[in-house]
């Protein structure tokens, strides 16, 4: 019975000793999150209550981030009209070179109702891509498209699948083309924020920027000695015309009766490039257009009450004293922003600020390990950023006091051990004695 006592005791011992080096090495947390909002100057608010837009869809986006700033209506179905022009022109450029030349195929020319617009493209007539593009562009030429359409894909069935296929590449979720022009057609549509993708995915190439700030374009004279000199249908960027705007820089207008007027615009003004896009406008009651109207109201507000803000640097250190409370594992270890987030914010304006911290993490923690994330939230949007170690944290750092307490508790476990080993000699010895005095 004593020796089962003594055995007991032993194995006790033992695990004691094992769960405080334990206790030691690895501590840990059983709560899995700590999130902490802050709040920056005062508590965000809606951003679209000063705007009235006449026009039944609007988006207003800025471009560097693809970040919207305001919309209304803008997931709802719509026609895009001459704006589909914008996903016409992209194919263009990424499938052909400017200098190429088409030969106009004459199947190309038909199906366009007369009061749409052309350029009177003559068949078999000999084009470079380049005029091709500017007569899309400017004059919003719809047999120019049909033209393209036939160069690429051999039909406009089959280069309505590419434009299809692109716009998903793209983002768009509620877009389906069923021509290159937007000629009308009941399951032609789109929405106005996927057109902002579409119009802002096309603003990156400078062939499209350069040729939609022209105002004016040529092609040669016909056969007969008439003149084919076009105007542009963007009066935002046009001189001295009632809706011009100083800071516009392109992009694509369209109209059909069914679609009304339609306009995926940019403009620039300092350092800020913003992109809108108006589908559904018409005329307000002294006749004058919703459509230009409602552009002149977003670049104004999107000027007037955003700035560029650096809300977070990359491997820049976080401030760790807005944090109420560190998780254990977390307090040795000083933490970085992932990336830079370079956003427009609201002037004088609020945004809150929600850290969340991984509190389940166990030591040892490595420099670039994922310890949480930030949030920042203004105008109903939210960005996230990855919070990363800058540094490593052991269970034990090897110096001062936790040295001392190394050194006691292994110097504790010799102890046991040759005491325990004494023990079982002095009785192994003790009973060797005993059998010699018989």
């Amino acid at each position: 019975m004593n020796k089962i006592k003594n055995k007991l005791r032993k194995i006790t011992i033992v695990q004691i000793l094992i769960f405080l080096i334990l206790a030691v090495y690895c501590p840990f947390s059983t709560a899995d999150e700590i999130s902490q909002p802050q709040e920056n100057m005062i508590s965000e608010t809606e951003n679209n209550s000063d705007i009235t837009i006449l026009s039944k869809h609007a988006i207003l986006m800025e471009q560097e981030n693809g970040q919207i700033l305001y919309e209304y209506n803008a997931h709802e179905k719509a026609y895009p009209a001459s704006t589909t022009k914008l996903m016409t022109a992209i194919l263009t450029l990424e499938n052909c070179n400017l200098d190429d030349e088409v030969i106009v195929d004459s199947n190309a020319l038909l199906g366009i109702p007369k009061s749409y617009t052309v350029a009177r493209l003559q068949p078999q007539e000999k084009i470079t891509i380049d005029q091709l593009m500017h007569v899309l562009l400017i004059p919003s030429a719809n047999d120019a498209a049909n033209v393209l359409a036939f160069h690429i894909a051999g039909s406009i069935e089959d280069f309505a699948d590419m434009m299809n296929k692109k716009a998903k590449e793209i983002g768009c979720e509620n877009t389906h083309f069923t021509n290159p022009s937007g000629i009308h057609d009941d399951n032609h549509y789109s929405t106005a924020y996927d057109m902002a993708l579409i119009g802002n995915y096309a603003s990156k190439f400078d062939t499209i920027m350069e040729i939609a700030k022209n105002t004016t374009y040529s092609l040669s004279p016909l056969p007969t000695g008439v003149a084919r000199t076009f105007k542009a249908t963007n009066t935002l960027i046009t001189p001295k015309n009632q809706y011009f705007y100083e800071y516009a820089t392109g992009l694509k207008t369209g109209y059909t009766d069914k679609a009304k007027s339609c306009i995926v615009a940019t403009a620039k003004k300092d350092d800020v490039n913003l992109l809108c896009v108006i589908l559904g406008g018409d005329k307000t009651e002294d006749k004058k257009a919703q459509r230009e109207l409602d552009c002149k109201t977003l670049f104004e507000y999107g000027f007037n009450n955003y700035e560029y803000s650096n809300l977070c640097e990359e491997n820049s250190l976080v401030d760790k004293s807005r944090i109420n409370e560190l998780p254990n594992n977390i307090e040795n270890v000083d933490i970085t922003y992932s990336k830079t987030l370079h956003l427009m914010v609201p002037i004088n304006n609020a945004y809150t600020t929600e850290y969340n911290l991984n509190s389940n993490i166990n030591l040892p923690i490595k420099k670039g390990d994922m310890i949480g994330t930030v949030i920042y939230k203004f105008n109903g949007n939210s960005f996230k950023v990855d919070l990363l170690a800058a540094n490593d944290v052991y269970p034990i750092a090897m110096n001062g006091e936790n040295n001392l307490f190394i050194i006691l508790l292994v110097a504790l476990i010799l102890i046991l051990l040759i005491t325990l080993v004494k023990k079982k000699n002095r009785k192994r010895e003790s009973r060797y004695f005993k059998r010699s005095l018989y």
